[in-house]
């Protein structure tokens, strides 16, 4: 086991400059990684194709992204004569900048990815085509959950492509080295977190949700205290509940802030990614997409186990991050029948099966796709958390990346004992409610 020792207390002072950073580089749209990724492609963008030419944007789920699609574009086009498709794989930190600039400038892609969270801003503006009255009739085809989530306004956008599954990743090496038992409740998990902790080792009980994209984190956590982020009506915030700040204090708090039992906080990701594969770490927030990709690949003498976030409060849950990315046409690009053909063919079971299953291992979204013989049993144990409900991810409204980037910011703080649990919740009230409109 590599001992890769880093002083938590050395990083607290610079965690108010760490915690602007965290601000910057979510308004600048970066979600949550399946993985490191290397970021192929990704240039400027370009003119938009004319005629029988289709411009596809999609960020990577993988650091073989290209060449992932090359054969499965390179089929559509020699099945569809006279139709060539251009494909650009956008890196996740220029996503937001580059989308933005591409519908500006009046040159966007015909077909283009987006999770869940980044749409709402574009069908404001106008950008994304409806497609309600053209794929509606494929509403049968696809789970409810990820139907819902193309829906917004009441009309249809994207067709849903696939989805993600997070939680809990446990070094059972360190656990049985330190003779700790997987928890089953929060002050399990907190002892488990301290007993696994020591940093004359370099070893840490958990991997501080402190990046940029910590909401994957604090939304199952609210949902653990009983709670969300927003109301169903998206008009206030729910998060500063009794149960609400209850989960923040038990994980940012009293684990991470005043037991030490996490990994610094100024830490960056490439750092903590290291510190855990390395078997430093007893518990890491990962998405099953790193599983094979990451975990079993680098970390192969690591045996492994998964919770999910742990029910907190009487009307709390178990509960894992799951969102949904869909594909998208451009507004401007509803008359390109070749752009129509290239999305039918992005739907379809072949896809789901040969990119979303086997290129990337994430899950589909269509019915009647069962799992890979070969499903790694990590992977398996978190989808079966979707089927019992215990799945949480993005409320779609238009000021859900701003509410998360408050929470984002707020709750790091907390764990760099800025702030109390109550002064940060409070505080992502003052910030987000009076920007909320039910949009």
């Amino acid at each position: 086991m590599t001992h890769n020792k880093l002083s938590r207390r050395q990083f607290l002072r610079g965690s108010v400059a760490a915690s602007a950073a965290v601000s910057m580089l979510a308004l600048a749209g970066c979600p949550a990684p399946a993985a490191p990724v290397a970021q192929t492609g990704g240039e400027a963008a370009a003119p938009a194709p004319a005629g029988g030419a289709v411009l596809f944007w999609k960020p990577p789920h993988s650091g073989r992204e290209a060449d992932l699609w090359q054969p499965l574009l390179q089929k559509f086009m020699d099945e569809h004569a006279g139709v060539s498709v251009e494909h650009q794989v956008i890196p996740w930190g220029s996503v937001d900048e580059q989308f933005t600039a591409a519908f500006a400038g009046g040159s966007p892609p015909d077909i283009f990815y987006l999770p869940d969270e980044w749409y709402p801003k574009y069908v404001s503006q106008d950008q994304i085509a409806d497609l309600t009255d053209h794929i509606g009739e494929w509403k049968e085809n696809y789970q409810e959950s990820a139907w819902t989530g193309a829906t917004y306004k009441g009309r249809t956008w994207g067709a849903p492509f696939l989805g993600v599954a997070q939680g809990w990743l446990l070094n059972m090496n360190l656990f049985n080295e330190k003779g700790v038992a997987i928890p089953t409740n929060w002050e399990e998990f907190r002892a488990a977190a301290a007993a696994l902790t020591d940093t004359d080792a370099g070893t840490y009980g958990v991997a501080t949700p402190a990046q940029v994209t910590n909401w994957v984190v604090m939304i199952p956590l609210l949902a653990a205290g009983g709670t969300k982020l927003l109301s169903d009506d998206l008009m206030s915030v729910t998060a500063n509940t009794e149960g609400g700040i209850a989960a923040v204090k038990a994980l940012c708090e009293d684990i991470i802030w005043n037991d030490q039992s996490g990994t610094p906080v100024g830490a960056t990701d490439d750092q903590r990614l290291s510190l855990a594969l390395g078997g430093n770490i007893g518990m890491t927030w990962v998405e099953t997409s790193g599983i094979k990709a990451v975990w079993r690949e680098q970390a192969a003498d690591l045996e492994l186990a998964t919770i999910p976030m742990l029910k907190l409060a009487d009307d709390g849950k178990n509960a894992s991050w799951a969102n949904i990315g869909f594909m998208f046409m451009a507004a401007q690009s509803i008359d390109n029948p070749a752009a129509f053909d290239l999305l039918d063919y992005l739907a379809t079971d072949e896809i789901q099966v040969e990119y979303v299953q086997k290129g990337v291992d994430l899950l589909p979204l269509k019915r009647g796709i069962p799992s890979l013989p070969d499903i790694d049993p990590i992977v398996e144990e978190m989808v079966s958390w979707l089927d019992q409900g215990w799945g949480v991810g993005t409320q779609i409204s238009i000021r859900w990346r701003e509410a998360t980037n408050s929470l984002v910011q707020e709750t790091q703080a907390v764990m760099s004992g800025q702030k109390t649990a109550e002064q940060a919740l409070a505080d992502v009230v003052d910030t987000v409610a009076p920007i909320l409109d039910g949009e």
